[in-house]
């Protein structure tokens, strides 16, 4: 279950394993002016909750959150949340299977050359 927290006080619970609150979700998340209300996003599984806010310092944050499905291998299921801050990426993902989160920093940088082009 996914805790939207907004700067106005409110938050919004989403099912991301309901298709139609997944898809009305990613619909919203498209307006810039939703995601400039953001100030955090809550993952609660198994009693635990694991937040994500929006960091200081950056210009420009975006945020994202989805249902990972489980193949049976090497995927674990679960719900990701992650937030993209300029060329910082921050990612908290709390784990169907057992009680772990797997908590991702990545500075993606700016490409300069893309030798594809």
């Amino acid at each position: 279950m996914l805790t939207v927290h907004t700067e106005d006080g409110r938050t919004a619970r989403i099912d991301l394993e309901k298709v139609e609150q997944a898809e009305a979700w990613l619909a919203r998340l498209k307006d810039p002016e939703f995601q400039e209300r953001i100030t955090g996003l809550t993952i609660v599984f198994r009693g635990v909750s694991y937040s994500l806010a929006k960091p200081r310092g950056f210009s420009r944050n975006f945020f994202l959150a989805e249902f990972v499905q489980s193949n049976g291998g090497r995927v674990k299921g679960g719900e990701r949340i992650t937030v993209f801050s300029d060329d910082v990426q921050l990612s908290v993902m709390a784990h169907r299977e057992q009680r772990a989160a797997r908590i991702s920093i990545v500075k993606t940088g700016k490409r300069r050359f893309n030798p594809l082009l």
